[in-house]
């Protein structure tokens, strides 16, 4: 397979279609007689004491990098490679939610938002949405995939390669604006990652604001046809990336894309992955002269996200298994354990797979691809085992995290009425929300209410009048231990903030990373996403937001009190895991 496919992409660049490349050379030549650009390039060749040819020069080579070269006969030859490798790969491949696209596209601008786990991800959408006889959007693409001979593929299957970083640059970020502005007016669908980059952790990471508000700028400035935002979630059993997302999150250097990485990752080719699970949904509608910011839409497109997310075999599996290495458990009682699950998160609403594996096969699937180990009929789990399950079971706890924290409140307060524990969960929640971008169902007022009746009919929660009681169940040992980590993380942060009233806030992150390492570690429950400092921002957005604390020129300086909220914590955490995060605190 390999051989035939080095052989039709080299007979794919050659065959270069006269057509699309003059397109491309007119609009190249429109946008760089823009008044607005040229005006730029005259300012910049002022400022710099460079000539109009030379900065010319450089504008050229900004739009040559930028301007997709779309060919439909490339993107008809790549269909069945393509199809063949992702079939090969992800042997189950669930798709949902396209034929709403068919009718949607005839009257929105379409501008495709997916998660972000895998370079697989770029494959899957474009695979998806050309088998269902979907047009193609063009999609922004990191610089760094810009490589011989890959580069110039992906420009012709409709990639616009965009450098991570450019608001500094006035002139390249006005021929990308330009460019932009252009698509949308042509209605060519447009594709772009919400986060950015990929997920570390498994976890939805805060949305990018800038192009976002970008592609929200230009339409309003160009387009008189409604906008669509569509959120697309993406999610695996095996993540081809997942051993080196766990090597970064460790402290190894981030991984540069090259050729030759390219070539050395032809290995995973012959891998089978279990399952890939896509799906379209709910929709963004915006009408010509509806006012939404770059952040709210960024917000209601990872809820969405999270609200279509499927509740993967794997996820599953990764959520039930011990976070320790040394505590194996049996293959019958996994097996219970996941029955119960699945039913609790049916109840919930949470997506199941259209055809959901045996408890006994998710096992087998599981041990084949070395993520979990089998002795006799005990499963347990390697050191690498378990930091490389945290991925899955970030992707699940979005919608776990509420349920978990009723479960912990009923079992940690003294008197946990029906009151007491739904006022604690309503002052919760938004802390949980800043973190893990809540659907919109978990947000309405009947919000515990519904979780209580889950949680009954799952056997997990029981009635002793007037106070509620967390029954003897595994599920509900783990779903408590779930929000036990969450919130310990969170008050952790707090606590630093307690102490040091006035921080650098990179500072902050950086001492309550390897605070929250250090305590889950010390603690038995080692986790490897504590070195992504990046999930900590929203927390501390969040703070802002109720005037907790003010965040200026990188530096945090609390607004009120933060006794009240390490109150909860102290009644909610144990006791030896908040003296030990004190003697440390005390220590650096």
């Amino acid at each position: 397979m390999p051989g035939a496919l080095l052989s039709n992409i080299k007979s794919m660049l050659r065959a270069k279609a006269r057509g699309e490349s003059s397109r491309r050379k007119r609009l190249i030549h429109s946008l760089m007689a823009d008044p607005g650009i040229q005006a730029l390039i005259h300012q910049r060749a002022t400022e710099r004491g460079e000539t109009l040819l030379q900065v010319e020069a450089q504008a050229l080579t900004y739009l040559n990098t930028l301007c997709a070269d779309m060919s439909p006969r490339v993107v008809e030859n790549l269909y069945p490679l393509f199809s063949l490798l992702l079939r090969h790969l992800y042997p189950r491949i669930e798709t949902r939610g396209l034929s709403q696209l068919h009718a949607l596209s005839k009257t929105h601008q379409l501008i495709y938002l997916p998660n972000h786990r895998s370079h697989i991800d770029y494959l899957l959408i474009s695979w998806a949405l050309y088998r269902d006889r979907l047009s193609l959007p063009q999609v922004a693409a990191g610089d760094n995939l810009n490589l011989p001979l890959v580069g110039p593929l992906l420009r012709r299957a409709g990639a616009v390669f965009m450098r991570r970083s450019f608001l500094h640059d006035v002139l390249y970020t006005q021929l990308f604006q330009r460019y932009l502005s252009q698509l949308l007016q042509d209605s060519q669908a447009f594709e772009f990652f919400v986060e950015g980059g990929r997920s570390r952790t498994g976890r939805l990471l805060p949305a990018r604001r800038g192009l976002l508000g970008m592609t929200l700028q230009a339409w309003q400035d160009t387009g008189s046809k409604p906008l669509a935002l569509v959120p697309i979630s993406i999610n695996y059993d095996l993540c081809l990336e997942n051993s080196q997302y766990m090597r970064e999150l460790a402290g190894a250097p981030k991984k540069q894309e090259s050729l030759a990485g390219v070539i050395a990752s032809a290995s995973n080719l012959f891998r089978r992955c279990g399952g890939a699970y896509m799906t379209i949904g709910e929709p963004l509608r915006l009408s010509p002269g509806d006012d939404i910011s770059a952040d709210a839409a960024g917000m209601s497109t990872l809820r969405r996200i999270n609200a279509a997310s499927v509740s993967t075999p794997m996820a599953r599996l990764a959520s039930l298994m011990p976070s320790r290495p040394d505590t194996p458990i049996s293959r019958n009682e996994m097996a219970y354990r996941l029955t119960s699950l699945s039913s609790l998160l049916e109840q919930l609403g949470v997506p199941m797979p259209q055809t959901d594996p045996e408890p006994d096969r998710i096992i087998t699937e599981a041990k084949r691809r070395g993520q979990i180990s089998l002795s006799g009929d005990k499963l347990l789990l390697t050191d690498r085992q378990v930091a490389g399950l945290c991925f899955y079971r970030n992707g699940l706890t979005h919608a776990l995290i509420l349920p978990g924290l009723m479960l912990l409140l009923a079992a940690r307060l003294p008197a946990p009425s029906k009151s007491t524990v739904t006022r604690l969960l309503h002052a919760l929640r938004p802390y949980m929300d800043a973190e893990f971008h809540l659907p919109e169902y978990l947000l309405e007022d009947s919000v515990a209410g519904f979780l209580r009746k889950a949680l009954l009919q799952a056997n997990l929660l029981k009635v002793q009048d007037p106070y509620l009681r967390v029954a003897e169940h595994p599920l509900a040992n783990t779903l408590i231990q779930l929000a036990e980590q969450v919130l310990l993380r969170q008050y952790l942060l707090i606590k630093v903030l307690e102490q040091q009233s006035v921080i650098d806030e990179s500072q902050l992150l950086e001492l309550t990373s390897r605070l929250s390492g250090h305590i889950h570690q010390w603690y038995g429950h080692p986790s490897p996403d504590y070195g992504d400092k990046r999930q900590l921002a929203p927390l501390l957005e969040q703070l802002e937001r109720q005037q907790l604390l003010e965040r200026k020129d990188g530096i945090v300086r609390c607004q009120r009190d933060l006794t009240p909220i390490i109150r909860i914590g102290q009644r909610l955490l144990p006791a030896v895991l908040l003296k030990e995060a004190q003697r440390w605190l005390r220590q650096h």
